[in-house]
C-alpha cells in the first residue's frame, strides 16, 4: 500500500508530539494569540482592531492579525476550548505536509516518495511544538510553501501562464506578512535562485518573475494602505511597536538565529552528510546523490538561509522563528537522499515494516490518549488555577502583585479559561500572588494549593 509510509510518518510525529499534544498546556505566545482568536469569536475586537486582556494589550499592534482572525473563523465552526485551538495547529500542520508534497512534485521528484521530507521535517524536534502551540509561525508557513509551489508550478506551464503563476505568489505572500510581519517575504528571492541553481534560463525570466511576485504583494498591501484607515492605523503602529521598536530589543546575540539553524537541524543534517559522504566513497555506486541533487539540495539551502539571515538584523531571535524555513530544510535533505531511498524502495515495502507502521500507529494513538487532559506544561498552574477559580466569578478582575505581572502564562491561562482579568495596577475584590500577603485590607481564603493564594478584601 503506498500510503503505508505517510501512515508510519504520522504515527512517529505522533509520538514525538504526544507529552503536549492532547494535554492543556500552550506555549505563551501561543496561548496569547489563541485568546486574542477567542474574542474575536466572540466579537471582542476585530480583524483591525484586536484585543486581548483590559490590563495586556487592549489594543494588540504586536502582530499582524490574519492569523488570529482565521483561528477566529475555526472556532466559530467548531466551538472554543484548549483541544479545539489545538486541532487547528494540526490542521496547519497537515496544510504544511501537503504542500511540501506539492514541492515535491514540482521538483520532478516523481518517485512516490512524496513522504521522504515529511520524515526529515519529523526529525526536527521544534517541529512537534508547532502541533500544540499555535504559533503564528506555523500558519505563516502554509503561505511561504503555497508561493513557492506557485513558482515553481511556472516552471512547468505556458508561458502565457507564467506571470499569473508569480503574481498569484505574490498575493500569497502579502497573507504571509499579514500573518508575521517581513520574515515570510523570503520566497521572493526564489526566481532569481532558480537562475542562479540552473532550473531556469536567462537572467530576464527571472527578474520578470520576481518583478511580478512583487507587483502581487505590493497590490493588496497598497489597497490596504490606501483605502482602508483601520488597516492603516494598524500596520503604522505595528511597524512602530514590533518591527521598529522590537528590532532594539536585547534577547540574543545576532548570530543567535544561525547557531539554532544548525543545531535545530543537526539530525538531519547529519543525515545529509552521511549521504554525501557515500556518494564521495562509492562514486559507482547507484544510490549516490545526482548531479540533480546536488543542484536541488543547493536551491533549496540557498532559500533557507535567505528566510534565515535577515533575521540577523534584528536582536530579538527565537529558535522557532525558523518554523518558516524547516520544511525547506526536509525537502534539501530529501533531496540528497532521494536517490538512496528509491535504491532501497521495495526492501521498505516488506510486510514487517507494514507490520511496525501498525506498531507505531496504535503507540501513538494510545501515548496521546494517556497524555489527554492532563496539564503537560505549567502542571503547577494549572493545578492552582483549576483550585482557586471556583471562589471567582466568570469574567472578574483580580489583583496581583507586581512581581506576576510579566508572567504571560499566568495571564493567558486565566484569560483563556476563565475570562478572568489580571491588573498589577489596581485594587479588586481579589488578590493572587504566590507570596504571603502583608497587606491588611485582605484576608486569606484558605484553599488547598501548591503555589499560588487567593485573598479577599475585608469587610469594612
Amino acid at each position: 500500500m503506498k500510503y503505508w509510509p505517510y501512515l508510519f510518518v504520522a504515527g512517529l510525529f505522533g509520538l514525538f508530539a504526544c507529552n503536549n499534544l492532547l494535554t492543556r498546556g500552550m506555549f505563551m505566545d501561543g496561548l496569547i494569540y489563541t485568546s486574542v482568536a477567542d474574542n474575536m469569536a466572540h466579537g471582542i475586537g476585530s480583524f483591525w482592531h484586536p484585543t486581548y486582556t483590559a490590563t495586556q494589550f487592549p489594543d494588540f499592534y504586536e502582530h499582524p492579525p490574519l492569523m488570529m482572525w482565521l483561528l477566529s473563523l475555526w472556532f466559530r465552526l467548531f466551538g472554543s476550548g484548549m483541544m479545539v485551538a489545538k486541532a487547528y495547529s494540526v490542521a496547519v500542520l497537515l496544510l504544511t505536509a501537503a504542500l511540501m508534497v506539492g514541492v515535491w512534485k514540482q521538483l520532478d521528484f516523481k518517485t512516490g516518495l512524496g513522504w521522504l521530507p515529511l520524515l526529515m521535517l519529523t526529525l526536527i524536534p521544534d517541529v512537534a511544538l508547532a502541533a500544540h502551540n499555535n504559533y503564528l509561525e506555523s500558519t505563516m508557513t502554509v503561505f511561504v510553501l503555497a508561493a513557492v509551489c506557485l513558482v515553481l508550478r511556472s516552471t512547468t506551464t505556458h508561458h502565457s501562464s507564467f506571470i499569473i503563476h508569480h503574481f498569484l505568489a505574490g498575493l500569497v505572500l502579502a497573507a504571509a506578512f499579514l500573518t508575521k510581519g517581513p520574515t515570510g517575504l523570503f520566497p521572493l528571492a526564489l526566481p532569481a535562485l532558480l537562475w542562479l541553481f540552473g532550473e531556469r534560463k536567462g537572467f530576464g525570466q527571472a527578474a520578470a518573475g520576481t518583478l511580478a511576485m512583487a507587483a502581487g504583494l505590493a497590490a493588496p498591501m497598497a489597497l490596504l494602505w490606501f483605502c482602508v484607515p483601520d488597516a492603516q492605523e494598524f500596520l503604522r503602529k505595528y511597524f512602530e511597536n514590533q518591527v521598529i521598536g522590537g528590532s532594539q530589543e536585547q534577547i540574543n546575540s545576532r548570530t543567535f538565529i544561525i547557531s539554532a539553524l544548525f543545531s535545530r537541524t543537526a539530525v538531519v543534517l547529519a543525515i545529509a552528510l552521511a549521504a554525501a559522504l557515500f556518494g564521495i566513497l562509492k562514486k559507482s555506486a547507484p544510490w549516490r546523490p545526482t548531479r540533480d541533487s546536488w543542484r536541488r539540495f543547493g536551491l533549496l539551502f540557498a532559500l533557507v538561509l535567505c528566510g534565515t539571515l535577515p533575521m540577523m538584523v534584528s536582536t530579538k531571535q527565537r529558535a522557532f522563528y525558523l518554523l518558516t524555513v524547516f520544511p525547506l530544510v526536509a525537502l534539501a535533505v530529501a533531496a540528497l537522499l532521494e536517490p538512496l531511498v528509491r535504491h532501497y524502495e521495495k526492501q521498505l515495502q516488506r510486510p514487517a515494516m507494514t507490520i511496525v507502521t501498525v506498531v507505531v500507529l496504535v503507540a501513538a494513538v494510545i501515548a496521546n490518549a494517556l497524555h489527554y487532559g492532563k496539564p503537560g506544561r505549567d502542571k503547577v498552574l494549572l493545578a492552582d488555577m483549576d483550585v482557586i477559580a471556583p471562589a471567582l466569578q466568570e469574567g472578574e478582575t483580580v489583583t496581583i502583585t507586581p512581581d506576576l505581572a510579566s508572567n504571560n502564562s499566568l495571564h493567558g491561562y486565566w484569560y483563556f479559561y476563565h475570562h478572568v482579568t489580571l491588573d498589577a495596577n489596581a485594587q479588586h475584590r481579589h488578590l493572587l500572588t504566590t507570596e504571603d500577603n502583608m497587606d491588611s485590607t485582605y484576608r486569606d481564603i484558605p484553599l488547598p494549593t501548591e503555589q499560588y493564594h487567593l485573598y479577599e478584601l475585608q469587610a469594612e
